[in-house]
């Protein structure tokens, strides 16, 4: 029986992918236990990796899609997700799975994920929601020498950009939501997760290391209108008619600045643009969430995590103003 399956979804990465299989491979190693590798290609340039399942996708189907096909292929009974631009310590998947097993109730761990670029500040610490439905990583820009980046124990979720998951629980949950093609779909499924009743830990000893924002670039026109739309369908399917009417007001303040603030600064009103998306989906995605939807405990004041983790990407990540490339588009 396999232990474990790495997925790699990617799209063009070139040196960064051969990178991150690297380091995969001798974590993989650590574990002495039965394991697979599977890379989903959504960009037609992966060829010749050893000892590795290759999922050919016909067309990118963003890190949702391309996750929703790895793991349809994937025979571990846990689930480690890798972004392409992600880099693994040695022992990082041995201190993840410990993790996972300590409990039958947890579902997902969050490693220390750091920036590449900047090894001394915290990439994300695992993921949080606010009663906003504003979705942020965890402890974003944080020195790596503050207390609560060293101390594990419970987190809202982790970020899919390296994370383990069990697949008994992604299967009772319905696993990624392929739709969203990219960003929010984790905090979307750390949701639904939270309101199944499965617990997500974070295991400070598991580290590694983000580039950020390698694929879709930092504050551009695409990452702006999926973030945005993304944001409103997750909102959708997952608060409560009590959350909604409570919180509204607060919500629809949030995005006006939001949008306002991004229109100054980057001169773009792609933000608003995938709210609108989002808005004209609201009908469906509340259909499709009615089944699990449910109250859960959500934090407070997502709006100052929000505006570290833009800071600390400002700071750390690449940026690359302007619209993605066409064929990026879901």
């Amino acid at each position: 029986m396999i232990a474990l399956s790495a997925i790699v979804v990617d799209y063009h990465g070139g040196p960064l992918l051969e990178r991150c299989l690297a380091d995969l491979r001798v974590a993989l190693d650590r574990l002495e236990e039965p394991c697979e590798l599977i890379v989903v290609d959504n960009g037609g340039g992966v060829a010749g990796i050893p000892n590795a399942r290759i999922v050919s996708m016909p067309s990118n189907t963003g890190f949702a899609g391309g996750v929703v096909a790895g793991l349809a292929r994937a025979g571990g009974q846990w689930i480690a997700l890798v972004n392409n631009d992600a880099f693994l310590a040695p022992d990082c998947l041995v201190h993840l799975l410990a993790a996972g097993r300590r409990s039958p109730h947890v579902g997902s761990v969050a490693p220390q994920i750091r920036f590449d670029g900047r090894r001394d500040l915290v990439n994300s610490a695992g993921l949080e929601v606010d009663v906003l439905g504003i979705g942020s990583d965890r402890l974003a820009g944080r020195p790596i020498d503050d207390s609560e980046v060293s101390t594990p124990g419970e987190v809202f979720g982790a970020s899919a950009c390296v994370a383990l998951y069990r697949r008994s629980m992604l299967d009772a949950v319905g696993g990624f939501d392929a739709s969203f093609f990219a960003y929010q779909e984790d905090a979307d499924l750390a949701w639904r997760v939270r309101m199944a009743g499965w617990r997500s830990e974070y295991e400070p000893r598991a580290l590694a290391w983000h580039r950020g924002s390698a694929t879709a670039r930092e504050a551009t026109a695409f990452k702006y209108r999926l973030v945005g739309r993304n944001r409103l369908r997750m909102i959708a399917k997952n608060a409560t008619r009590e959350q909604l009417l409570r919180h509204a007001p607060g919500m629809l303040a949030y995005d006006l600045a939001y949008v306002a603030y991004v229109a100054l600064t980057d001169r773009t009103l792609a933000p608003l643009q995938g709210r609108l998306a989002g808005l004209r989906d609201w009908r469906r995605y509340r259909r499709e969430g009615a089944a699990t939807r449910g109250r859960v405990k959500l934090s407070r004041g997502g709006w100052r995590a929000a505006l570290a983790q833009r800071a600390a990407y400002r700071v750390a990540a690449p940026i690359k103003r302007g619209a993605a490339d066409a064929d990026r588009q879901p």
